[in-house]
């Protein structure tokens, strides 16, 4: 069996409390059955929409206010005459048949009610959550500074590190390029020496008229 036709044999008119219900009025959020829909609408000072109650679409209950004479029932029109807010059932009662009906919405009272309640929400709830959010980014944003702090200075050691072996290998090559310029600049001075030398040598040997002498200077400068 379709749901909705178990609801329809489940779930009875809110007036009459007899028949099966057929149809349901969406500004009086109340339930009809085909013989009470005409006496619903007989009602002329309010604007209803009845629909078939497969096609309803669901009210929400949570800003229309709970009605004290109905357990679990929330009160969609207001009553002028009675200066009460009223459910389905209390209109099915027929105690509002003569009076004025109106959306519980529309009273001023019950709008500052909703606004004193959902300011008291906002001071209760709200508020201390978003206080509460506040901090804990502002504990975030700590640790964030701490974390990044922590990077950088891990960075700067390693930079240090990097910078200490570098000039260590630096020093290292300097050092032995050092060590290859005084070995070569001996290198160099043992060899003039030894020309000074040979120079001296040959500027003392005798007069260039003896044979033997200008034999020895020529062994000597090809040497």
């Amino acid at each position: 069996m379709d749901p909705l036709d178990r609801a329809q044999v489940l779930l009875l008119c809110d007036l009459c409390q007899r028949a099966a219900l057929q149809s349901h009025c969406e500004l009086c959020q109340i339930n009809l059955c085909k013989a009470c829909v005409g006496e619903h609408l007989s009602d002329s000072s309010i604007r209803h929409n009845v629909v078939p109650y497969k096609h309803r679409t669901s009210t929400p209950n949570v800003n229309y206010p709970e009605c004290p004479s109905h357990t679990q029932k929330h009160c969609e029109l207001y009553c002028e005459k009675c200066d009460i807010p009223v459910c389905s059932t209390c209109i099915s009662s027929n105690k509002h048949s003569e009076h004025k009906l109106k959306d519980v919405l529309q009273n001023p009272s019950f709008i500052k009610e909703i606004f004193d309640k959902d300011l008291k929400e906002l001071e209760k709830i709200v508020y201390p959550t978003y206080e509460e959010i506040a901090l804990d980014l502002n504990s975030e944003k700590l640790n964030l500074e701490k974390h990044y702090e922590k990077l950088t200075t891990a960075v700067t050691k390693q930079g240090e590190d990097w910078h200490r072996e570098i000039n260590i290998i630096v020093n290292k090559q300097k050092s032995e390029i050092n060590d290859m310029k005084t070995k070569h600049l001996a290198a160099l001075n043992k060899q003039e020496n030894e020309i000074k030398q040979t120079t001296s040598d040959v500027k003392q040997l005798p007069s260039e008229k003896n044979p033997q002498t200008n034999h020895f200077k020529k062994s000597l400068m090809n040497q």
